[in-house]
């Protein structure tokens, strides 16, 4: 599966738009959107553009040196994870790993938060997305994302297995439902690697 289709699967199923809502809105016929989505049709940056601005994303290209080491990204975390059942399970490894990274490295936290993730497709995962930018943002005393504006708050609220504790969870998790202890992502700059 491409780049491009996973892209506009998250993004339509993050909208919750049908294929007939989403080319209207953004001006292409609907077997442009399904050619797209199921990956028979390579789209022009142009028209990938309005299809996701259509379902309420905007797309972001970026140019970068082979050789400067990439920078920390919150964004990457919105392919870590696995859906087992009717279960959403974060990759909680490459989560952490990245929180650690912006832990040893503060200055990094305003290129990893600002830039909008692409929708993961569970929102879930855009809602952990978007409750760990405010903390960090919190945290570091920046302004918050304009992006996690556009992230709803869970309907129900959400607890991991075997996570277990309800103790010490983050007003920013809490707000949006996530029933998520600081300590499952966040540790003491001190203690990393040690």
């Amino acid at each position: 599966m491409t780049e491009v289709v996973r892209l506009v699967e998250a993004a339509k199923g993050s909208s919750r738009l049908s294929f007939r809502a989403l080319a209207a809105r953004a001006d292409v016929a609907v077997s442009t959107v399904t050619r797209v989505n199921s990956g028979a049709l390579e789209p022009t940056v142009e028209t990938l553009g309005r299809i996701l601005g259509a379902a309420g994303y905007e797309l972001r290209l970026d140019v970068v040196r082979r050789d400067e080491p990439a920078a920390p990204r919150l964004a990457e975390l919105s392919r870590a994870w696995t859906e087992r059942g009717d279960r959403v399970r974060p990759d909680w490894t490459r989560w952490r790993g990245l929180l650690d990274r912006l832990a040893r490295e503060p200055d990094r936290v305003p290129e990893a938060i600002y830039a909008a993730p692409q929708p993961a497709g569970h929102p879930v995962i855009d809602t952990l997305l978007a409750a760990v930018a405010e903390k960090l943002a919190d945290d570091a005393g920046l302004r918050r994302p304009s992006w996690t504006e556009a992230v709803p708050p869970l309907a129900e609220p959400w607890e991991p297995p075997a996570r277990g504790a309800h103790h010490d969870i983050p007003e920013q998790f809490a707000a949006r439902g996530l029933m998520l202890n600081a300590g499952s992502l966040f540790r003491d700059p001190a203690t990393i690697g040690a």
